[in-house]
């Protein structure tokens, strides 16, 4: 329908352009460096506007003939404008009301993290949350179990999270809060470690053990804190010129359309289910209904199947098809075995809806193509956007693979920023970004920590942990505008500044494709525009 919509419109403007007339804009924006990612016209000078739709790319001479006396008009003095950024990668979460344990690094050590939380333990008013976010030195220290968190904070419950998301630990005081039993069993793809020669839990979970704690946690958060938290999202998006958002959370599907709607967020938000397994195996209720969340009049659509079938080279959990470097026999492992994979790809086929399958090794994405591949041509995968999450392992004989599938590979340039740990870990051979766009693989680009899409620009164009997958800085705000908008089938409603296309667009503090590298994280948006309308404005524009 969308795509229905998109063609009416321009065969309008088209017939309005042969008759010689001119549809007037409501807003121009002039004397500017357009970037408009459109490779039938990369740059110009000036943008007009009607509705909530581009009517016109070009010279300040030619926008300026669009204008009529109620126009309003904006001197752009020379600043870079882009498409909005879309993140195509991005959680969100809500915890209940507690402590947040604060360090000066993301690894701290455990005897920093055990001091916090002793400090925090004797201010802090019995039973309140106390919450720490670490790395791999606390989580993957093998005496860091519940009961070494209860020696600190005996009357406290406590979570430490992995930063990258997978490895949690918790303590007594904190399981039956979060639903965990003394003997537990294992949901389906994560498990609980336990007391030796016990099945008492020892309080260190993985993988989709962690994620169903995370969905208790947002369960205890009202709907007003949810929306306000929300809001402070969309909030420091729009500073940053982010005008989409491809949303994860650990929220029920359907809780989380609904408040993001009751949020009325300025950006568009598209929510990407994130389900669940217990004991018993993969849950898909969320996924039944999924076809009938639909919310008109609003900015928010609900789609995907989202799966996640490895670990991370963090924790030694990528699944590799060789061993570590640094752990000799191991190779990571995936969360479910072959031929459930085999299965959730036909699940998404049932249920209509693009697979999203976290893979961040080489084995996990090996596995993926194989399933797809089974179908022969029986399936065109092309159109259906089975998209690979992180994508570092899409290596080698696997690039061409993705290319003839259609996969399209999501990289979070963040993950680029610790060479050391992951040359350790896997070398130097791994995350592409430059021959995943030279072979035609479409990419895209979220952030998967901080919002920031300088950050990730930077990081992109550098590429610490494989210099010569760096991109260059256009074809990283390409991938980060109409590669995005490509992952959610959205590339002929956004993802460029062309005519017909939704007024989703951001002016820049700085020239973002000639500034200093250092200088690019303190790029901010100036003026963000979403469908037409200026939704930030730093008044630094008249």
């Amino acid at each position: 329908m969308k795509k229905l919509l998109h063609l009416v419109f321009l065969s309008a403007l088209l017939s309005l352009s042969a008759s010689g007339q001119q549809a007037p804009a409501d807003l121009i924006l002039l004397n500017g460096k357009v970037f408009t990612a459109d490779s039938a016209k990369p740059s110009a000078e000036a943008v007009a506007i009607r509705g909530e739709r581009i009517i016109a790319v070009g010279t300040s001479a030619e926008i300026e003939k669009l204008a009529e006396a109620r126009t309003r008009r904006i001197d752009l003095q020379g600043r870079v404008v882009t498409p909005g950024f879309n993140d195509a990668h991005i959680h969100f979460g809500a915890d209940p009301q507690g402590f947040n344990l604060q360090f000066k690094t993301l690894e701290p050590s455990w005897e920093e993290t055990s001091a916090a939380i002793e400090a925090a333990a004797k201010h802090a008013p019995t039973g309140t949350w106390l919450f720490g976010f670490v790395g791999a030195n606390v989580v993957l220290n093998e005496q860091v179990i519940r009961f070494a968190l209860d020696r600190v904070a005996p009357d406290h419950p406590v979570l430490l999270r992995s930063y990258y998301g997978h490895g949690y630990i918790v303590n007594s005081r904190a399981m039956p809060l979060l639903r965990i039993a003394e003997e537990e069993p294992d949901p389906t793809g994560g498990h609980f470690e336990r007391v030796a020669g016990s099945k008492k839990i020892n309080g260190r979970l993985w993988e989709y053990a962690d994620w169903r704690l995370s969905r208790v946690l947002s369960e205890m958060v009202s709907d007003e804190e949810t929306v306000k938290q929300m809001r402070q999202m969309a909030d420091e998006a729009i500073r940053y010129g982010i005008t989409s958002l491809q949303m994860f959370s650990t929220l029920a599907v359907e809780r989380f359309a609904r408040l993001l709607v009751k949020a009325d967020l300025p950006v568009r938000v598209h929510a990407r289910p994130f389900a669940l397994t217990s004991a018993k195996g993969r849950d898909l209720n969320e996924f039944r209904g999924l076809a009938e969340l639909r919310f008109p009049n609003s900015m928010v659509s609900a789609s995907g199947i989202k799966w996640v079938l490895d670990g991370t080279p963090y924790e030694h959990g990528a699944a590799l098809r060789r061993d570590y470097n640094d752990n000799p026999g191991r190779r990571g492992k995936l969360n479910f075995p072959e031929s459930e994979t085999a299965v959730i790809i036909k699940e998404s086929l049932d249920f209509k809806q693009p697979l999203l399958a976290h893979c961040a090794g080489d084995k996990c994405a090996e596995s993926v193509f194989n399933a797809l591949e089974s179908y022969g041509t029986r399936v065109d995968w092309k159109s259906k956007r089975v998209r690979i999450e992180h994508g570092d392992g899409v290596i080698n004989d696997l690039i061409p693979r993705a290319r003839k599938l259609g996969v399209v590979v999501v990289q979070n340039p963040i993950h680029f920023s610790e060479p050391d740990l992951f040359h350790r870990r896997w070398g130097t051979d791994m995350q592409p970004l430059r021959s995943l766009i030279e072979a035609g693989v479409p990419v895209a680009l979220g952030s998967d920590g901080p919002m920031n899409p300088f950050l990730n620009i930077m990081f992109a164009t550098i590429h610490p942990s494989n210099p010569k997958e760096a991109i260059t800085r256009e074809q990283a705000v390409k991938v980060y505008t109409y590669g995005s908008a490509f992952a959610e089938f959205a590339e002929n409603e956004k993802g460029t500044i062309a005519p017909g296309k939704l007024a989703d667009l951001v002016v820049l503090s700085q020239d973002i494709f000639a500034a200093p590298v250092p200088e690019l994280l303190k790029t901010r948006s100036v003026l963000t525009i979403v469908g037409g309308k200026v939704i930030y404005d730093a008044k630094t524009l008249k």
